[in-house]
């Protein structure tokens, strides 16, 4: 026993005496773990090293739009990648030693030179100016010039100065930990662990280089750019250098270090082979585009032709007339001069113009007056090419026919401007209702403000969204002659805040909504007026909008001062919820622009911005949108809307579930840009895997008014029951022209469908290539659908078609179409109702290819339960529904009743017909027969 205790003793302190020496060995080996100064410091001396940058991010230009970016930058400055905003607007660039060229797709132009928007798509253009490309001066981009950045506050860095770089939370960038490091200003995102490597960085454009100062961030960009703009005749290089300056930075003066770039981007040092290919890249371009042209020669060269007509009274049974053509540009001019008056056309005739030359034709038009009468006309002329104008020489005319001088400049411009299609589209939606009736009086002033308008658009750099707004979706809702003035007034100066609520309102008329924007809302029907940032009238939300570039502070004051218009008078209409929004730019110095939903959550706990929830008679708002920039998976900033409500502010809980899915709910309705990235057209979701700061995405149904809400909300009536299909092949179709029809119909949505794939294939990755599947899509859809909106309505028309021409009349012949009253919204009503010989209703639900049927909120008895389309109670629900419109429209009460007896006797069908897919030619359907008896 004695020894066997010695044997345990001498291993007891062989084993203590390994433990020290592991102790010692870890201690000398694994030092204690860094504090931020070090690792930013350890981040920059990596960064030094490298052999260039990947960037993948956003910053936000001198127009105050947001660009997404994605380049690489090599030691020497050479540059290769893509340019992209959310409208699709896209450009490649590639940046020599020598030169820079750039080449973009018309939506890209739209911001910068809308009138010649089509002739610049697709070319490359060399050294355009730098607001054109919306970065800063890339040499600033190098990886020495953006350790430079990231040094200024460092202790290593040139000014010596104390750090102040502390570590504001940890994340993963692409499986590897990483910590959130900020000096105040900076961010910067660095690997936990050896070797220390900036993963993502965070550079507003206020922020000094070199160890200088940090300035000041910049008034508003539009206060900026106003004296730019406003600063007398411009000629064509003057209009293109109108851009120079990013928002949120300040030219440094003579012998001052230059200001770093402004942008929030992940990082990354790209390899050898990745490196050789940007050079190679950039070689090519700019070898096989020797002769490529810079923008203001580009725009300069374009024909600038002023006409001139003389008429003068004429008694005789023709009047004659002169017009004479100059060509005041530097290049050829041809195009056609046309002349019309008084319903004629009485020049329609091709001429050639050469530089500085002119040439004189006649017309002579029908003297129209009766005998011993004089009746006042107008003569109108222009040089029309089809180039610079569209192929569409009928809307040229007719913009004649309202009065415009199509080669005179819009607004108050001196020079003469490009009237390009979109110019020309704008102006037509502007004056659609313009006609023979109109007083001379409201013709002159619509055409003023309209072209005034236009003209303000394009000096500010917001035609793009207007456009968008106005002619693809005509869901811009103005109240008469003084809404149009109203219009020109606002746009003679945005903000930035402006400009969010603008691309805000564009994208929520892409979604079906109806808004006011730029103008007062008056009801119909009301003597009441409000006055908004936007009013959502589909939505029933008015937002107010800001933007924000500076600091925690500026971040306050904004929601404060938003908070405050919310609350004042003739502004929220009754039954409208108030939605207060913070834009925090992706380069704010704020170290909010960085931060996700739960960090905002703590961070507006320590702010107290509970403090704003009371106002009088309730909360003070509905919904407070903060739209941020925090680094995806990929440390890719990623644009993300939290939404929050007082009863979230007021709790103790942070980001608990349930206001996730609240919010989730939210954007659903409100956040088309999230709402067609995570689900399809019809409310599917694009995938079920899908989470959202650790929450599935909700299944989605709709309420009783039409709005989606989540399917949860609420508990199920039983599930549709469906007979076994029935396919019907387009050999059945029969007749020649229905056939015809429903190839066509097929095809539009065939055409639909590639322009959504485009769409979300550019959202994942915004790569030359997607960009020109884009575009082209986006051609091919103008081309066959011209301006109607690509959503749902395309798709349901093919379903809705296939169960008129097709399968009904093939499987229930004698079937009589019975025309079901319009509801406002398009709910609350059955797709198609006929009657079969033998009395029994027949009720169909049609289905494009990808449909199924839907859920929602049911009615009358099933009031709180969700019910499903091909079911009983279903059916049920949307009788109710036809009672409750009964007192607007007798017609939705009676056949409610002929609905309520069949259905107690048993004389009432309800069948789902569903298109086949076949790509642009149709397919044929199915059929299917639910139990609802």
């Amino acid at each position: 026993m004695i020894k066997s205790s010695r044997w345990y003793w001498r291993w007891g302190v062989l084993a203590l005496v390994m433990v020290l020496v592991a102790g010692l060995m870890t201690f000398v080996l694994w030092p204690g773990e860094k504090t931020p100064p070090q690792l930013a410091s350890a981040a920059t001396k990596s960064l030094r090293a490298w052999r260039g940058v990947t960037y993948a991010g956003t910053t936000v230009n001198g127009n105050g739009a947001i660009i997404g970016f994605r380049l690489t930058v090599a030691r020497d400055g050479t540059t290769y990648g893509t340019l992209s905003r959310d409208s699709g607007a896209y450009a490649e660039l590639a940046v020599s030693p020598r030169r820079t060229l750039l080449r973009g797709n018309s939506q890209w132009w739209l911001e910068h030179e809308p009138g010649s928007a089509e002739a610049l798509a697709h070319i490359w253009v060399a050294d355009p100016p730098q607001g054109v490309i919306g970065l800063a001066e890339l040499s600033r981009m190098t990886p020495t010039a953006l350790a430079d950045a990231l040094s200024g506050k460092d202790t290593d860095g040139p000014s010596g100065r104390p750090s102040t770089w502390r570590q504001s939370g940890a994340t993963s960038v692409n499986g590897r930990p990483a910590k959130v490091l900020t000096d105040g200003t900076l961010r910067i995102v660095v690997s936990a662990s050896p070797p220390y490597r900036p993963l993502s960085v965070g550079l507003p454009g206020s922020a000094g280089s070199q160890g200088a100062a940090t300035p000041k961030p910049a008034p508003d960009a539009s206060d900026v750019h106003t004296a730019v703009f406003r600063s007398g005749p411009q000629d064509g290089a003057a209009r293109s250098a109108r851009h120079v300056q990013s928002a949120g930075q300040v030219p440094a003066a003579a012998g001052e270090p230059a200001p770093a770039p402004a942008l929030s981007s992940a990082v990354s040092e790209p390899d050898k082979a990745q490196v050789r290919s940007t050079t190679e890249n950039v070689r090519r371009i700019d070898t096989s585009h020797e002769q490529a042209e810079p923008l203001s020669q580009r725009v300069a060269a374009q024909t600038d032709v002023a006409v001139q007509l003389t008429a003068s009274h004429c008694s005789t049974p023709n009047c004659p007339a002169t017009v004479n053509v100059t060509n005041q540009g530097t290049a050829p001019a041809s195009g056609t001069v046309i002349v019309t008056v008084a319903g004629q056309t009485p020049l329609n005739s091709p001429v050639s113009v050469p530089p500085g030359g002119n040439r004189t034709l006649t017309a002579t038009a029908t003297n129209t007056a009766p005998p011993g009468q004089t009746i006042p006309v107008s003569w109108s002329v222009v040089f029309y090419e089809a180039s610079v104008m569209g192929e569409d020489p009928a809307l040229v005319k007719r913009l004649m026919g309202r009065g415009f001088k199509l080669n005179e400049p819009l607004g108050d411009q001196r020079a003469n401007d490009s009237k390009g299609m979109p110019v020309l589209q704008l102006l037509d939606a502007m004056t659609a209702d313009i006609g023979p009736q109109t007083s001379p009086e409201v013709r002159e002033s619509r055409l003023s403000n309209a072209g005034k308008t236009v003209a303000n658009l394009e000096q500010q750099g917001a035609f793009e969204p207007f456009y968008d707004l106005v002619v693809n979706t005509n869901n811009l809702r103005v109240s008469g002659e003084s809404g149009i003035a109203e219009l020109e007034a606002k746009t003679a100066q945005l903000s930035d805040s402006d400009r969010r609520a603008l691309q805000y309102a564009s994208e929520l008329a892409g979604a079906g909504n109806k808004v006011v924007w730029g103008n007062t809302y008056k009801p119909e029907g009301s003597l009441d007026e409000y006055k908004a940032d936007l009013q959502n009238l589909t939505g029933k939300q008015t937002i107010q909008r800001k933007a924000v570039s500076g600091g925690t502070d500026a971040v306050v004051k904004a929601f404060a001062a938003a908070i405050n218009e919310l609350s004042g008078t003739g502004v929220v209409p009754p039954g409208f919820d108030k939605v207060a929004w913070i834009d925090i730019d992706p380069n704010a110095s704020t170290v909010l622009a960085g931060s996700d939903r739960q960090a905002l959550a703590k961070e507006f706990k320590k702010l107290k911005f509970e403090k704003y929830c009371n106002g009088a008679g309730g909360s003070a708002f509905d919904a407070a949108v903060f739209t941020t920039y925090p680094p995806g998976p990929d440390g890719t900033p990623k644009r993300t809307n939290s939404v929050f409500t007082c009863n979230e502010l007021l709790s103790s809980a942070v980001a608990p579930h349930k206001y996730i899915r609240d919010e989730m709910v939210w954007k659903v309705r409100n956040d088309p840009v999230w709402y067609f990235a995570n689900y399809q057209k019809d409310g599917r979701r694009r995938s079920e895997k899908t989470t959202e700061n650790g929450v599935t995405l909700p299944i989605l149904a709709k309420d009783n008014e039409n709005h989606w809400i989540s399917k949860d909300k609420l508990p199920s009536a039983p599930g549709a029951k469906l007979s076994p299909k029935k396919f019907f092949g387009p050999a059945s179709v029969g007749d020649r022209k229905r056939s015809d029809l429903l190839n066509k119909i097929a095809d539009n949505r065939n055409t639909s469908v590639d322009l959504t794939n485009a769409e979300l294939k550019w959202e994942e990755n915004k790569s030359a290539a997607n960009g020109q599947t884009l575009d082209k899509a986006l051609q091919k859809y103008r081309k066959e659908l011209g301006v109607t909106p690509n959503n749902s309505r395309i798709a349901e028309r093919l379903g809705e078609s296939t169960a008129r021409y097709h399968v009904i009349p093939e499987e229930f012949p004698g079937a009589q179409w019975i025309t079901l009253p319009k509801t406002p919204n398009g709910a609350d009503k059955f797709d198609q109702l006929y009657k079969l010989p033998d009395g029994t209703l027949l009720i169909v639900e049609a289905k494009a290819p990808t449909g199924n049927p839907r859920w929602r909120q049911g009615k009358g008895r099933h009031k709180n339960k969700m019910v499903q389309q091909m079911t009983r109670e279903y059916v049920e629900t949307i009788i109710e529904a036809m009672k409750e419109r009964e007192t607007k429209s007798p017609r939705d009460g009676k056949l409610a009743r002929d609905l309520e007896a069949a259905l107690k006797h048993e004389k009432l069908r309800y069948v789902l017909v569903k298109a086949k897919d076949g790509g642009s030619s149709y397919a044929g359907g199915t059929l299917e027969e639910g139990d609802i008896n």
